[in-house]
């Protein structure tokens, strides 16, 4: 076969391969963060991950020495309303990713202004927006993560307890 014959063919391939890759860029994250968002538990509701050991999967490459919290979020229904106590004199944070598991919002310890964190999180085409710090998040589905440092083991207890103070849900949320 002569190279004028081929070139069709290796155009066609070229074309194909280029959308094939593209497609699976777009809806490859998509994918995994539904897989992950199914094993989370129930959309609009805190859960408390346990003690991370050998065999915890949950997070991605999680650390023994972070106690970690999930909410996974549908906005479809309305806001979420996010509460979170930060311990006092170690590390925590508060990120939320979208359906696509780009990260949008992050806060931690050290940006914190009290030692309770609360903002509404509200919906890409949601207009009426609620009194308070508000979150705008690009995706109406996605994860909230919430990570607390374990810095002596002496502490475990109070850090444990404070991250179960951690609400989040639709309006009202019990306090």
């Amino acid at each position: 076969m002569t190279l004028r014959k081929s070139l069709p063919w290796i155009a066609a391939t070229l074309v194909i391969a280029i959308a094939v890759h593209f497609a699976s860029m777009m809806a490859l994250p998509r994918f995994v963060m539904d897989r992950a968002l199914a094993k989370m538990g129930t959309p609009n509701t805190i859960h408390h991950g346990k003690r991370v050991d050998a065999g915890a999967r949950a997070v991605v490459r999680p650390s023994p020495d972070l106690l970690y919290s999930t909410c996974p979020f549908d906005l479809s229904k309305g806001p979420l309303r996010v509460r979170a106590a930060v311990p006092p004199g170690t590390y925590w944070s508060v990120s939320a990713f979208d359906d696509a598991t780009n990260n949008f919002f992050v806060e931690n310890d050290r940006q914190a202004k009290a030692s309770m964190v609360d903002f509404t999180l509200i919906g890409p085409h949601q207009d009426k927006r609620p009194l308070g710090a508000v979150v705008r998040s690009p995706s109406e589905r996605g994860l909230i993560l919430f990570r607390t440092l374990i810095d002596d083991e002496k502490n475990f207890a109070a850090l444990d307890a404070a991250r179960r103070q951690t609400t989040c849900g639709t309006f009202p949320v019990p306090r």
